[in-house]
């Protein structure tokens, strides 16, 4: 016997009609087909939140030939950086009507490239990507396997893709700028790995800095792409006798890992050694003294990316895109100027 007592399940024309529009209005607001004014968007958002209502996204994907469904690839979701970055993709994702299917690479070439291929074959409207090691293979349209794809972060230099990034050499010239401003003469440059785009462009900015203040021993440590490598990297640093007076740390492994070193060899920022880290996240103000840092704007980093990624799934052929955002130095409690020791006087004979 039918179950008579089941709740039907809301349609598009109870949307329609809870929000006081017509039910193509409602099909415009979710495939975003066509422009809607944020009035009849906002009420068709709230129809659809009263009602609990399911679009039925197998049925639309193959009306339209869209799945409204976006992939996004990532190095290391640990990383608030990069979490951080989805979070306001996935934000502006809902806003379009879209979906999100999200996978990491843990920072693995070949990871990565089996993550594209798995959303890819998901057919996926479009696709965002943070790459692992800059190793996407340059596109004639911006494109992987025909799906339209924006790089954000890295493999910026890739021909032939619509490409978001942070201007990393003028950020990390204002954080060196800011040791130097201190008094600090001997700053060590924390890396993480040889050959990604961004970090060879926060190191020239470093050496940049560190030459027009006339200071010669720019010291560059790569300490690769987790925590506990930069660590180790950084303490035989520390336990130098000629210790640098100030870190600039170039990533958020990388402030970890400095912290952690800092810590290991028992000195103290700022009193012992200054230390600045890049990207902002929440326990760099959650005990004292307070991180300074170097921030990347993930609100701006992932509107461009958005925009870009609908400019191309609309048009195929729209011109290269290509946007820098401007990062904002946070000084905070863990850099200092230096204290010179007084130069003491000859002994009396």
């Amino acid at each position: 016997m039918a179950n008579t007592g089941a709740k039907k399940a809301p349609t598009i024309k109870d949307v329609a009609a809870l929000a006081g529009v017509a039910p193509g209005t409602v099909s415009n607001v979710l495939t975003g087909k066509k422009l809607v004014a944020e009035p009849l968007r906002k009420a068709v958002f709230d129809a659809i939140a009263t009602l609990d209502y399911r679009p039925n996204h197998l049925a639309s994907s193959l009306r339209f030939g869209k799945t409204k469904t976006i992939g996004i690839v990532v190095p290391d979701l640990t990383n608030p950086f990069f979490s951080g970055l989805v979070k306001e993709l996935e934000l502006r994702a809902l806003k379009s009507g879209f979906q999100t299917l999200l996978m990491s690479s843990h920072e693995e070439v070949a990871e990565e490239k089996e993550r594209i291929k798995a959303l890819v074959s998901r057919q996926v409207d479009g696709l965002i990507i943070s790459s692992s090691g800059d190793s996407i293979d340059p596109s004639p349209n911006s494109s992987i396997n025909g799906v339209p794809t924006v790089l954000v972060d890295r493999a910026f230099t890739v021909e032939g893709f619509d490409t978001v990034s942070a201007d990393n050499e003028q950020a990390a010239l204002t954080g060196t700028q800011h040791l130097i401003d201190l008094g600090h003469k001997r700053i060590t440059f924390l890396a993480t790995a040889l050959g990604l785009g961004n970090m060879e462009e926060r190191v020239s900015g470093y050496r940049k800095a560190m030459a027009a203040a006339g200071l010669p021993d720019a010291n560059v440590v790569y300490g690769g792409l987790t925590i506990e490598s930069c660590r180790s990297a950084l303490e035989q640093e520390l336990r130098r006798a000629d210790r640098p007076t100030a870190i600039f740390a170039s990533a958020y492994v990388a402030t970890l890992g400095a912290a952690k070193a800092i810590r290991a060899v028992d000195l103290a920022f700022p009193n012992d050694v200054s230390l600045l880290g890049f990207d902002d996240s929440d326990w760099m103000t959650v005990l004292r003294p307070y991180v300074s840092t170097i921030e990347q704007p993930l609100g701006e980093l992932s509107e461009a990316c958005w925009e870009m990624l609908q400019r191309r799934m609309k048009k195929r052929d729209s011109p290269m895109a290509h946007k820098r955002v401007t990062c904002a130095l946070r000084a905070r409690e863990s850099t200092r100027r230096v204290v010179r020791k007084p130069v003491q006087p000859p002994p009396e004979n």
